[in-house]
């Protein structure tokens, strides 16, 4: 990380990002220990599917009863290590693409991606008994920057699940109007009372106990947010919380400048 000068003050969305990155670090170098060793055992996975083939041709139609036993047991075995395989392959990809640390600047992206990388990372927390709902509707590429908005994606995803008590529903729906594309992600929790919600945004605030939330994470969403041009706002009630995101196809003249206004 770069050194600060004297004159630059440590802000709460400076120790943020910060963390966001090192997080980025994390995972990158975690999916490149995985995927080596992976690689190698999908790749063997593969061998051994063919040589078993290979056996199958040599002893003809009618093996012998046990010897048949055993090569349906060997195919079987194949199968699970290659629908196991090709599991944590994907999940290591999308891990690699959340993080994104070789897209700094903003670029074109399908932001569906960054969304199914971010609900990877967070699926050990959803499975149990929140249910998932994709509505992704058809949307064109947008210019971003795709580590800043998989932060907001993860910061509104972990606020949704953690509002959730008990069994619930999480909701990710996508669509295009006029020229921008819209992001709505809903919670059926308990909602954000009334005289909150006009503070969620600001920095610190937060209703979690101790320990459990900083503030920072949707003060920091809707930053970026704005950086890109867009609008992030909340609706909520008894029955649940929405927040929409709004963001332009195409930004003319955002990105580093913006941030040193």
């Amino acid at each position: 990380m770069k050194k600060r000068g004297r004159e630059e003050k440590l802000t709460p969305q400076t120790i943020q990002s910060e963390r966001m990155a090192a997080l980025g670090l994390l995972v990158a170098g975690v999916a490149h220990e995985i995927n080596t060793p992976m690689g190698a055992i999908h790749s063997n996975n593969d061998i051994m599917t063919r040589a078993v083939g290979k056996l199958r041709e040599h002893l003809g139609p009618t093996p012998d009863e046990e010897v048949g036993r055993l090569l349906a047991i060997v195919d079987e075995v194949c199968r699970n290590n290659e629908a196991a395989t090709t599991r944590i392959i994907t999940i290591v990809r999308r891990l690699k693409n959340f993080a994104r640390l070789d897209e700094a600047d903003r670029k074109k992206v399908n932001i569906h991606e960054g969304i199914e990388s971010t609900l990877t990372l967070l699926q050990h927390q959803l499975k149990t008994h929140i249910r998932l709902v994709k509505q992704f509707g058809d949307i064109p590429e947008i210019e971003c920057f795709p580590n800043q908005l998989n932060q907001v994606f993860l910061n509104i995803l972990l606020n949704a699940s953690q509002a959730i008590e008990g069994r619930g529903e999480i909701t990710v729906r996508t669509w295009k109007e006029d020229d921008t594309v819209r992001i709505a992600i809903s919670d059926t929790g308990d909602g954000i009372a009334p005289e909150h919600l006009s503070k969620i945004f600001d920095p610190g605030f937060t209703t979690k106990p101790v320990g459990v939330g900083t503030g920072l994470g949707l003060s920091i969403s809707s930053d970026i947010v704005r950086e890109h041009k867009g609008t992030i706002i909340v609706e909520s009630s008894r029955q649940g919380t929405t927040f929409t995101i709004k963001l332009p196809i195409e930004v003319r003249n955002a990105g580093a400048d913006d941030r040193n206004d």
